[in-house]
């Protein structure tokens, strides 16, 4: 038999050796990353309210009533305690070297990373409405035909591949965590476009000669599919900012 013995575990703030609002730390952080001071907009907190329950439905949201309860409320504290548990005194975030080469490139990776995911999905969605409905179904019906595409199976082949589509843009948006690690999905999708380019490049070669270029802008859309895979990946967040105590 064991017994559980509760001890109690004094809590330490870790905090800093200056207090600043979330304006000045951000301002500093992106000195910190190589960056300009930037510039900031104020927004109506009835604003921030509705977006915030907006955004607690979203996945893996990072933003919801706690934490905007916590940002209101602010975060200071003594720093002494914190000082004799490392032995001592915390460093100025505003003393901090600027190494843009070890803190730039991740802070723009977090921003970057979920707009070159929207991006990518509205490729797939876009595609998806154009071909369920915009372009003409007997131009469709004729192009499945020149692949090589049987007369009866092409309504199932059109619209099956709109349907694919649109999941594959709705997955770039909201990638559920049990599925697995997210670079699954980029392989995936590089995978089709590879069928495609290669199908319509047999079938349709004149399409490489085409003044818009349909084929050729499906090489800078895997060169960008790869760069999701080494760094959007995982089922969780991307990229972790660098700390220093």
């Amino acid at each position: 038999a064991s017994a559980a013995v509760s001890v109690a575990s004094p809590r330490v703030a870790a905090v800093g050796k200056e207090p600043m609002t979330l304006k000045e730390y951000l301002a500093v952080l992106r000195h910190i990353a190589g960056g300009s001071y930037g510039w900031f907009v104020p927004v109506p907190m009835a604003l921030v309210r509705l977006t915030t329950r907006l955004s607690a439905l979203l996945p893996g949201s990072l933003m919801n009533a706690d934490a905007l309860a916590m940002l209101e409320r602010g975060n200071v504290a003594p720093s002494d305690r914190f000082e004799s548990v490392v032995g001592r005194a915390p460093r100025a975030l505003s003393q901090m070297p600027v190494e843009p080469e070890r803190f730039g490139a991740p802070a723009r990776l977090m921003w970057l990373l979920p707009l070159l995911r929207a991006s990518i999905a509205a490729v797939w969605i876009w595609t998806a409405i154009v071909s369920a409905g915009l372009y003409p179904r007997a131009s469709s019906l004729e192009l499945l035909a020149r692949v090589g595409a049987p007369a009866a199976l092409g309504p199932l082949l059109l619209y099956g591949a709109a349907f694919l589509d649109l999941v594959f843009g709705v997955l770039s948006l909201a990638w559920p965590s049990r599925l697995g690690p997210r670079a699954r999905l980029w392989a995936l999708q590089i995978v089709l476009i590879v069928l495609y380019t290669a199908l319509i490049s047999w079938r349709l070669p004149e399409f490489w000669l085409h003044p818009y270029g349909p084929l050729s802008k499906n090489l800078p859309m895997i060169a960008l599919l790869v760069m999701l895979i080494q760094f959007d990946g995982g089922s969780g967040r991307a990229i972790q900012p660098c700390t220093n105590a």
